[in-house]
């Protein structure tokens, strides 16, 4: 499956699992694998919403969220299927 969206800004995070559910009172799923959450405003089809964003290590969320900070612009991203889409959002 073919998806194509951009990323305007990390709306919070990075969060770890034990935060979301001891402090936060995070209700929804969790993948499996992961550990570190962001959460970040998308555009997809032209309208604007909040996505999660999931990762097995803190360094790699730490990185996701500087890069797309540093951007002016939104970063396109084209994914040809290489991502995983569960309900919970995204495992990078």
């Amino acid at each position: 499956m073919k998806r194509n969206f951009k990323i305007w800004a990390v709306s919070e995070g990075p969060f770890s699992v034990e935060e979301l559910l001891y402090d936060e009172g995070y209700e929804f799923d969790i993948p499996e694998e992961g550990q570190y959450l962001v959460v970040c405003k998308v555009e997809e089809d032209k309208k604007l919403r909040d996505e999660e964003f999931w990762f097995t290590d803190i360094q790699d969320a730490y990185n996701f969220k500087n890069f797309v900070d540093s951007r002016m612009e939104a970063i396109e991203v084209v994914d040809e299927g290489i991502l995983s889409y569960d309900d919970s959002g995204k495992m990078c």
